[in-house]
């Protein structure tokens, strides 16, 4: 989904005794005011020049990740590093503070971030939270109604998928944020967004008919969406999914 460059060191830390408590596991009070997502290996990373660090969850104000021994060492509670995020071909340039350390695991949290960096870490947080919003709707429910088809439902986002006995994975379709992509092994890839018909005259929102409005091409940032959506999903059909539109997103 996106990489972090360690560029360099901008300042180190001061060894306390608070901050030698803080690395044999006691949390701070900040640690817990913004949910946290566990990400696997092929979602994110961290690099540098000496390591490649996996990270293993990610929260709006920081990430942790795992280290090598050398580098759990050579990090220093309260560092701070001058980093550059890599995103989708996007490049921010970002500071980042060694927040806590246990067990062969550093939190990093951003450093002074402006307005403008904490929307961008609130966009790389939305499909990984859509993700993790989405859980099975009943599967004896969906035999019963509609054979081959498995429903994931969660907050603003659902996800269909279609299976056969013959090939498999033959179609699915997201609606995400009322961005809709959806794909097919004999139709391709699609993608569009809902349009609720809401408004009175007056331009008062009342309850209304949605519909589909679907785009002449597919657009690039929805099918982006859809990949990283794909890629943080708890699901064994996440690798299927994904390879229907990796190749799509440079």
């Amino acid at each position: 989904m996106f990489r972090i460059f360690l560029r360099k060191k901008l300042h180190s830390g001061r060894k306390t005794k608070k901050r030698k408590l803080l690395s044999r596991g006691v949390s701070s009070k900040n640690r817990r005011l913004f949910a946290r997502y566990q990400v696997d290996q092929q979602h994110l990373t961290v690099m540098n020049d000496q390591d490649i660090l996996v990270i293993r969850d990610i929260s709006a104000k920081g990430f942790c990740s795992d280290v090598s021994l050398r580098a759990y060492e050579r990090f220093e509670l309260n560092d701070v590093y001058a980093a550059r995020m890599r995103y989708h071909g996007d490049v921010q340039d970002i500071q980042v503070k060694v927040a806590w350390k246990r067990q062969q695991q550093v939190g990093f949290e951003l450093y002074k971030p402006d307005e403008k960096m904490l929307n961008f870490f609130r966009s790389l947080l939305r499909p990984i939270e859509l993700a993790n919003s989405l859980s099975q709707v009943d599967a004896a429910f969906m035999r019963d109604l509609h054979a081959g088809l498995v429903w994931f439902h969660g907050e603003d986002a659902d996800l269909h998928i279609w299976l056969s006995d013959e090939e498999g994975l033959s179609a699915w379709q997201l609606i995400a944020d009322n961005h809709i992509v959806e794909w097919s092994s004999v139709h391709g890839l699609k993608t569009g967004c809902i349009k609720h018909n809401n408004r009175t005259e007056l331009g008062i929102l009342e309850p209304g008919e949605a519909f589909k409005i679907m785009d002449p091409e597919a657009d690039a940032q929805r099918v982006r969406l859809a990949l990283d959506v794909m890629t943080a999903l708890p699901f064994p059909e996440r690798s299927d999914l994904v390879k229907t539109l990796d190749e799509r997103v440079g």
